[in-house]
């Protein structure tokens, strides 16, 4: 996830201030350093980790196995989440960065043209920052991981041991994974982790 270097190219080349710009498709949010996006990034991995103790703890779960599946409840929001947010950047940078990048070699391979500038192989500004505010916003991966686990952990946890009551046992584990999916596309809209790249 080595961003800066292209990032930082395509907010100068977008002319992105350094407090973000507000834009038709929504407010891009500048991303602080590499070195704080990699704090907040084991943040919240670690932050999984602590949750799935958490939570199994308070419900007194009686079994290793359940206990485990509560940890992979939370590790899953954030390692699904991110996937699936690579997944959107990818298709989005092949779309907007990628084929157009091609047709531009096939030009100076099949045509004999040669581009005049580097801007050729780059969106228009206005096109890039679209593209960079849609980047932040399909962090909502996360959000729709949170839910899904969510319900599909707090129905596992109806058929766990515990000293919790199920229902009261569901709830936390739904309420828990919900909160933890918002909160990381809270500061993943807001630039503090890393873009997905390849």
């Amino acid at each position: 996830m080595q961003k800066n270097s292209i990032m930082k190219d395509a907010r100068t080349y977008a002319d992105i201030p350094p407090e973000g710009r507000d834009t038709p498709n929504g407010y891009f949010y500048y991303p602080p350093t590499q070195g704080i996006q990699i704090l907040f990034l084991i943040g919240a991995f670690f932050s999984a980790i602590f949750l799935g103790w958490l939570i199994s703890n308070i419900a007194g779960i009686q079994s290793e196995f359940a206990s485990g599946v509560i940890y992979f409840v939370f590790l899953l929001v954030f390692f699904l989440g991110y996937g699936l947010w690579v997944s959107l950047v990818s298709a989005l940078a092949f779309s907007r960065i990628k084929w157009p990048l091609i047709k531009i070699i096939a030009k100076v391979f099949l045509r004999k043209e040669k581009p005049f500038s580097i801007n050729d192989f780059l969106p228009e500004r206005e096109k890039l920052i679209e593209m960079m505010v849609r980047i932040q916003k399909y962090s909502r991966t996360f959000l729709f991981t949170g839910w899904i686990l969510g319900i599909l952990g707090g129905l596992a946890s109806l058929f766990m041991r515990s000293s919790m009551n199920p229902l009261l046992f569901f709830t936390l584990v739904f309420v828990s994974s919900v909160i933890y999916g918002h909160l990381l596309f809270h500061f993943g809209r807001r630039g503090y982790l890393p873009f997905p790249e390849e």
